[in-house]
């Protein structure tokens, strides 16, 4: 039940729905390029896909959260126009082809000055989805207070509902949920439409050239070093499954990966943890593994993010299971190139220990001791190193 959230608005999504496919914008600023890249490179083949159809001029009750679609391509590349019924989703700047896509309505190239029509986007990073054939696609939309506000259908749309609080850096295209978040959109569709799922026209979009898009160390890295955080997200999120050494051991057994996410909004204030796995043995969830990421040094600030996240991620990954465990664990890792002395003397000192999260029943949460995890950069290839922190209980448990 891995799930993730597209944004359309009344322009583009007959062309996603129809032409069967997601597209999210293409920066011209590298490292916010590479922010987009690691949102795309969370998703896999299998994957459910949601549409959210943002608010222009239309009634409520005709837009929202639209589905349900499954992912059959890894993200490309591909500049194309496409089309259906007069919408227009476009690869490029139909003036100058600038890859690049539109900022406050004007092309980004800029020695292209032209203005673009406000109902066609440049949308060229792409992922091809078909409906999906175990639950039907749903006609009619889950809108916002059906989604968020209505209390009678069991559940919370957690990290959606903090993106709905406008902020700076909370903008996003495209959007991994956790497996109950998908579980209460598909719930939801099915109410919405009187459990009648519709068939509509399409034309299934087939690229037969396109480029696949994956991250090269070599393009971001200087010297040892990844250039950009973001560089080092969007590898971890396209390789975090792929059983590379030392990444694997802290991942641990892929049949009891339930989630992985990037960029994971747990507070009110904006508050989000690099990356979040769920973990599930036996059909019952029991681990969270919450990865920080430092492309230079590990600092005690770092450390003290865990302090603030460990009580509210353990409410975040249990609160909305039914029923809630009364066990969890909670795995902190520091990724960075070095660790500061400072820091290495804090980790030191830490403890495993326990918190109670008061449902009915208690739940107890262990925190694990933090595990420190050194990277560098070695003929385009990242190496982990474990430095601090490694117990038998924190990987194995």
């Amino acid at each position: 039940m891995r799930g993730h959230v597209f944004v359309v608005d009344r322009y583009s999504w007959p062309v996603h729905r129809s032409r069967l496919f997601c597209g999210v914008k293409n920066p011209m600023n590298i490292n916010s390029r590479l922010s987009l890249y690691a949102d795309l490179l969370c998703v896999r083949k299998g994957d459910l896909v949601f549409f959210y159809q943002r608010r222009i001029n239309e009634p409520r009750l005709e837009r929202g959260f639209r589905g349900v679609f499954r992912v059959i391509s890894p993200p490309f590349f591909h500049d194309e126009d496409l089309s259906w019924e007069g919408n227009v989703v476009l690869g490029k700047c139909p003036y100058c082809s600038s890859p690049y896509s539109e900022k406050q309505g004007k092309c980004s190239n800029l020695k292209c000055k032209k203005e673009l029509d406000p109902t066609r986007h440049i949308l060229p990073n792409r992922i091809l989805i078909r409906p999906d054939e175990e639950h039907g696609y749903f006609e009619k939309p889950v809108d916002d207070n059906t989604a968020y506000i209505n209390r009678t259908n069991h559940g919370m749309l957690w990290t959606m509902l903090f993106r709905k609080i406008f902020g700076p850096g909370r903008e996003r295209s495209v959007t991994p949920i956790l497996p109950e978040e998908v579980e209460k959109l598909i719930r939801l569709l099915r109410k919405v439409n009187e459990n009648r799922t519709s068939i509509f026209p399409s034309d299934p979009y087939n690229p037969r050239t396109f480029h696949r898009i994956t991250i090269n160390l070599c393009d971001f890295s200087d010297g040892s070093i990844v250039k950009y955080e973001n560089a080092l997200m969007a590898w971890m999120t396209e390789n975090i499954d792929k059983g590379y050494p030392v990444l694997k051991d802290i991942v641990g057994p892929l049949d009891e990966l339930e989630y992985f996410g990037n960029n994971v909004l747990y507070g009110i204030g904006g508050e989000k943890v690099d990356l979040l796995l769920l973990h599930k043995r036996n059909g019952v969830r029991y681990k969270a593994t919450v990865m920080e990421l430092k492309k230079n040094k590990i600092s005690r600030k770092a450390i003290d993010q865990i302090k603030d996240y460990s009580y509210w991620i353990a409410q975040l990954s249990t609160a909305n299971l039914m029923p809630p465990p009364e066990e969890f664990a909670i795995q902190p890792i520091l990724v960075g190139h070095e660790i500061s002395s400072d820091a290495s003397l804090l980790i030191e000192r830490i403890q495993e220990h326990i918190i109670t999260i008061p449902y009915q029943p208690p739940c107890k949460v262990r925190i694990y001791k933090p595990i420190v995890v050194t990277y560098s950069i070695v003929d385009c290839e990242i190496e982990f190193d474990i430095k601090e922190g490694l117990s038998k209980g924190s990987l194995l448990d």
